[in-house]
């Protein structure tokens, strides 16, 4: 199971624009040779096309596209905006981005994910919180 690592959580007070808020969640990942500049785009691309399937509950979002060559490493970031930014018509605080190798990490990422996202206080929790070690710890405890 793929977890959030420490260093790839960032909290910001707010940023211009979703796409802007995309490309801060993912740097972590991109500084670390997860992904390359192209699966950036892709996430970009792909919510040109789909619209915001990412938006999977109230405030949050899970940008990812399709496993491809542009993934290196299977992984996630994290990041909070304390001020929501505008996806398409929905308010966003928390980013959590998705670069899997495979569909198989990909289903199973996301499944686990789905149930820490069906308990909102876990949400709130995590956009509440005052640091990333508040916020490690909270995922730590409630996503299994």
């Amino acid at each position: 199971m793929t977890n959030v690592k420490k260093e790839h959580m960032q909290i910001i007070d707010s940023a211009e624009d979703y796409e802007k808020a995309i490309e801060i969640a993912a740097q972590p990942l991109l500084d670390d040779g997860y992904i390359t500049k192209d699966y950036i785009q892709q996430m970009f691309d792909t919510i040109e096309k789909f619209g915001t399937y990412i938006v999977l509950a109230d405030k949050f979002a899970l940008p990812h596209a399709r496993p491809s060559e542009a993934v290196k490493k299977t992984g996630l970031s994290l990041l909070v905006v304390k001020e929501a930014v505008d996806l398409k018509d929905n308010p966003v605080n928390l980013f959590i981005v998705l670069a899997a190798k495979d569909s198989t990490t990909h289903q199973d990422t996301l499944a686990s994910l789905a149930e820490f996202l069906m308990e909102p206080k876990n949400i709130d929790d995590v956009i509440n919180a005052d640091s990333v070690d508040q916020i490690k710890t909270i995922i730590d405890e409630r996503w299994n």
